[in-house]
């Protein structure tokens, strides 16, 4: 059995609510809604945990006022999670379908936090706790998939610090997140895997967006090259661009009439890396990732590739 550990520093409350015919400043009533267990490396580790149950472990910050629902939700997806508290509560996301039009709006609404000393002390503590933890899974673990954005109360070297934990312990270390901590990331080591989307590609490696498309995957394979790994960068409903150690792949993305796509880059994510720990095989990972992304659209249920009755 693979043994991942998936790591995330903004779990989420993802609240997924069906309004057919959503119009702006009007009375909107849903016909549908959910709850569930949310934030980019949760989303992941669901999907690895449905494609291999047992494999993963979702460590997460929660807030100390309400983690015991997040905890809940978890339960009934049959996820293990190791927690640690944190100041405040864990945020709510809500997605808003539209099935008429076909759209789907994400709102983030980030959960207060009392300010003051008090909350200083708190990250400080749930900072060196969650860097105990990680290296505690680590030792039983093949692989760590660290997914998702830094929130400004946390430390702003943590997420290289803890990537940093993974490559020292000669983990495979898959990441998915952009911008400065993924710069910061690198000058402390090299993930195995990058999967980011064109846009955060371009900011973070500073090229003009957007590429057309031959240059765009000249780019992504200079950068294996450069870098000695892999880069896989997602577009949407585009083909999907990749490149390891220097050789440029493409690997074309189903359409279908997508439920909820939210989701769809973490199930990618997460169907990549169980491949990937497999053969190392660039084409088995990227099909496996587009089918997990194709089955995750098809769902309500964000993170998620089971049946939709399921």
């Amino acid at each position: 059995m693979r043994k991942i550990l998936a790591v995330g520093l903004s779990s989420t409350l993802q609240k997924t609510i069906v309004f057919p015919g959503f119009a702006l400043d009007q009375v909107n009533r849903a016909t549908e809604y959910r709850l569930d267990a949310s934030g980019k490396a949760v989303n992941a580790a669901r999907v690895l945990n449905q494609l291999e149950p047992g494999c993963v472990t979702s460590l997460s910050p929660l807030g100390e006022e309400n983690h015991q629902l997040f905890l809940d939700l978890a339960a009934q997806d049959r996820l293990d999670v190791a927690w640690v508290p944190v100041p405040g509560r864990t945020r709510y996301c809500y997605t808003c379908v539209d099935p008429e039009s076909g759209t789907t709006t994400e709102l983030v609404v980030d959960e207060p936090v009392s300010g003051g000393e008090d909350a200083v002390r708190g990250f400080e503590k749930a900072s060196a706790e969650i860097a105990d933890s990680v290296g505690w899974h680590l030792a039983g673990a093949e692989a760590m998939l660290f997914a998702g954005s830094r929130p400004k109360a946390w430390p702003e070297d943590m997420t290289a610090r803890l990537c940093k934990l993974a490559k020292d312990a000669g983990k495979i270390l898959m990441v998915d997140f952009h911008g400065k901590d993924l710069a910061l990331t690198l000058e402390r080591c090299v993930p195995d895997v990058i999967k980011i989307n064109e846009f955060e590609f371009c900011g973070t490696f500073g090229f003009a967006y957007p590429l057309g498309t031959e240059e765009l995957k000249g780019r992504i394979a200079e950068k294996s090259a450069e870098y000695g790994n892999a880069i896989v960068i997602t577009r949407g409903s585009k083909d999907t661009f990749a490149g390891y150690l220097g050789i440029a792949f493409e690997h074309p993305v189903n359409a279908v009439k997508a439920v909820n796509a939210t989701g769809c880059g973490d199930s990618f994510s997460a169907g990549f890396l169980h491949a990937w720990l497999a053969e190392r095989d660039m084409d088995a990972a990227l099909a496996k990732g587009s089918w997990c992304a194709t089955r995750n659209a098809l769902n309500l249920r964000v993170g998620s590739i089971r049946d939709p009755n399921d």
